[in-house]
């Protein structure tokens, strides 16, 4: 494989890139003198393999369609040996880039629904998608392609910080206090297309009241897509001398910060995902989405959901090609879990 050139795909979103990290650090071991390139869609997507060993050049699509394009028209000139593209794959959109680019080997997920509507013959290499395992088990089952026998490698999630990040983290700690203190992350957002996914703002109010009470000090974290929830939040808490937020734009500088923290506390995220890549105890309210799939990997990750009879309802990729999702309950799933039961969780994480 040492001539062979490699283009990874991930478009999914940050924390399916963190989920891709496995297979890239397996493909890396065994092509340590392999050109593997990284074409993926913003730069918050980028920070998570950049800096790292697991990729040579890193291609971000911009949302001009020159730029779109410019950049297409660069990777096809490179004549790839092979392209992969990242679970979850099935839309037509990512068929058609991997065609467009035109590595002789395209390889992504065979999914049983909707091949003709997706555009899946585009692709020339395919490895069945299986509905009952995580991503990260699907994401190592495209190793096949390359003869590498994934069930003896190490599933090592990676998000690389340089002392420079964590040189922010012991800045930010030192002008607030918080060098030797109990630090509990919480990020009570996610990305704004996935509302749904949110545990109800009033039980973090609950939870971190409860937490502060028992001499934690908070860091309240706070992405773009959940500036007024987390406001809110902030704004309804009752000591809030002992709550520190954090709104950095940088993926990097917000990794740096997690990685102090003892116990992070979140949706189901992509900073749920950073957090468990970087060693940290991590537990995931789950609603309608499959815990099973995406949950926070490894003896790092934890979650807490019901398991309704309704459960999941996020039917992507396997029964539908979009990630949108109707729920005529009022997302029971998530209001019913109980502030007590997430406790007691982090009660037994802790111990």
């Amino acid at each position: 494989m040492e001539n062979k050139k490699i283009l990874v795909i991930s478009l999914s979103g940050i924390g399916n890139t963190i989920l891709f990290t496995p297979f890239l650090n397996c493909l890396r071991k065994h092509c340590p003198k392999t050109e593997i390139d990284f074409l993926t869609l913003n730069q918050a997507m980028a920070e998570v393999v950049s800096g790292s060993n697991l990729v040579d050049n890193i291609f971000v699509l911009q949302k001009s369609p020159l730029k779109i394009l410019k950049t297409l028209w660069q990777l096809r000139k490179k004549h790839y040996d092979y392209s992969v593209t990242a679970f979850p794959s099935n839309k037509w959109q990512f068929n058609v880039l991997a065609f467009l680019i035109g590595a002789k080997n395209r390889v992504t997920h065979k999914y049983k629904c909707y091949q003709l509507r997706t555009l899946s013959f585009l692709q020339n290499k395919k490895i069945e998608a299986i509905e009952e395992i995580h991503d990260i088990e699907q994401n190592m089952n495209l190793l096949k392609v390359f003869g590498i026998d994934s069930k003896k490698e190490e599933r090592e999630l990676t998000f690389y910080l340089s002392e420079k990040d964590k040189n922010f983290a012991e800045d930010f700690l030192k002008v607030n206090n918080l060098e030797n203190d109990f630090l509990i992350g919480i990020h009570p957002g996610c990305n704004r297309d996935n509302k749904y996914r949110r545990w109800p703002k009033d039980c973090f109010v609950e939870l971190i009241n409860d937490l502060v009470t028992q001499g934690r000090k908070i860091l309240l974290f706070s992405g773009p897509d959940e500036i007024e929830e987390t406001a809110w939040i902030y704004n309804n808490i009752d000591n809030k001398e002992k709550v520190f937020s954090v709104k950095e734009k940088s993926l990097k500088d917000v990794g740096s910060l997690i990685a102090r923290c003892k116990i992070f506390i979140c949706t189901d995220s992509a900073l749920g995902h950073i957090a468990a890549a970087l060693r940290v105890e991590t537990l995931a309210i789950f609603g309608p989405a499959q815990a099973s799939r995406t949950r926070p990997y490894g003896k790092y990750g934890h979650y807490v959901s019901l398991n309704l009879s309704c459960s999941p309802c996020l039917k992507y990729p396997f029964h539908s090609t979009s990630s949108k999702i109707k729920c005529n309950k009022d997302f029971e799933c998530l209001r019913k879990i109980k502030v007590e039961d997430v406790i007691e969780q982090i009660n037994r994480i802790l111990k």
